[in-house]
């Protein structure tokens, strides 16, 4: 776990750095959502790359895409509940390695790695939790590529913005596996800007690899992967904020500088 440079009650300061990268990916989701919206078939152009009328969707049992598709939810199940158990027993594990002559260690079970544990369990909650399985999934009802017609499905083609009529069967938008890849994002999010950046790099090549194995198997289009990233991200930067908003009502408040009376005329 990398523990936050900065202490568990001191608000972020926001730097130039972090700036930019939030601006680049507001930017991305804006681009992602224009170009999908003008070219929807995209989608089956990248699909059609790993299928074959005679084999299906060629790639869909190689080891390696078999391996991510069945050890993904496992993995990312362990670490939400290793984060959860860690956030609720911090204070237990730091009277524990006080009583071992570990005082510093101690003091960063109880104040910035909780804080980490904290965020992100709140932030893979609303995100692949509540968004992703509990809203996207049940009312967008996209069809998945090895349903639809061009890839020997009985259903149409939708693309990412046409909501289907039948949700509680056909779950493709968003992918849930490479929501659990992307979220390690969240294990950055009390960090300084260079360690969340570092965070947000591997969370974003986990959820990518993860995703490209669902398009190969056939169970998600590319845009199933790219909303996937933006709902994780939205999630995390929406927990930073109340955070912060959380941790600054709790500094005390800046003491006012009093004027200097001007010196009375003759």
């Amino acid at each position: 776990m990398t523990a936050p440079s900065a202490p568990a009650n001191a608000p972020e300061v926001a730097e130039p750095a972090a700036s930019i990268d939030s601006r680049l990916l507001w930017a991305g989701l804006f681009f992602a959502v224009a170009v999908f919206s003008k070219f929807p078939g995209l989608d089956l152009l990248v699909s059609a790359r790993y299928f074959d009328l005679d084999l299906g969707f060629f790639r869909a049992k190689d080891p390696l895409v078999l391996a991510l598709y069945n050890w993904t939810p496992i993995l990312g199940r362990a670490l939400f509940l290793a984060m959860l158990l860690h956030a609720l027993l911090a204070p237990w594990l730091a009277r524990a390695l006080a009583s071992a002559g570990k005082p510093e260690a101690a003091q960063r079970c109880r104040g910035p790695w909780r804080h980490l544990s904290t965020v992100f369990v709140c932030a893979a909650l609303l995100g692949p939790g509540l968004l992703i399985e509990g809203v996207l999934k049940n009312t967008v009802g996209r069809p998945r590529p090895v349903q639809t017609v061009p890839f020997g499905g009985p259903e149409p083609y939708h693309g990412p913005f046409s909501p289907g009529d039948t949700p509680g069967s056909h779950r493709s938008f968003v992918s849930s596996h490479a929501a659990t890849g992307f979220a390690l994002m969240a294990l950055g999010l009390t960090c300084r800007p260079a360690a969340r950046r570092r965070w947000l790099i591997i969370g974003l090549m986990a959820g990518s690899a993860i995703g490209a194995g669902r398009i190969m198997q056939g169970g998600h289009f590319l845009s199933d992967i790219v909303f996937a990233f933006y709902a994780v991200w939205l999630s995390c930067e929406l927990v930073v904020w109340l955070d912060r908003q959380r941790l600054q009502r709790g500094q005390p408040p800046a003491p006012r500088q009093r004027r200097p009376h001007a010196p009375p005329l003759p």
